[in-house]
């Protein structure tokens, strides 16, 4: 199963973490596994390449861990443009938690 907590701070994302593997399929086949991992992966170029964002990134792929924090001293304009792709991250998890529960699960966490 992959576990995502979202973290929220004033009403806003300031972060989120995904670990696991959905077990969906076997390796190498798990088109749910994939279909986070484009997702998330989208949203962390969007906030390092397009909003040139400095987060605190963490990963492990053989674990299917990733953990995105913004920078604590985030200016608002910065923060309110990272609230576009964060929203959209969680709107698409949900989505998929919705069809998918027996193998994703969601949290946020404030």
């Amino acid at each position: 199963m992959t576990k995502f907590k979202f973290f929220k701070n004033d009403n806003n994302f300031v972060g989120f973490e995904c670990s696991g593997h959905t077990g969906y399929d076997e390796y190498g086949k798990d088109i749910l596994c994939a279909t986070i991992s484009g997702i998330t992966q989208s949203v962390v170029l969007g906030l390092t390449k397009v909003l040139k964002l400095k987060i605190e990134l963490k990963r492990n792929d053989k674990k299917g861990y990733l953990k995105v924090e913004l920078p604590k001293d985030i200016k608002s304009n910065d923060l309110q443009q990272a609230q576009v792709l964060l929203n959209t991250l969680y709107e698409s998890i949900r989505d998929l938690n919705l069809g998918y529960s027996s193998y994703i699960s969601m949290e946020v966490i404030e």
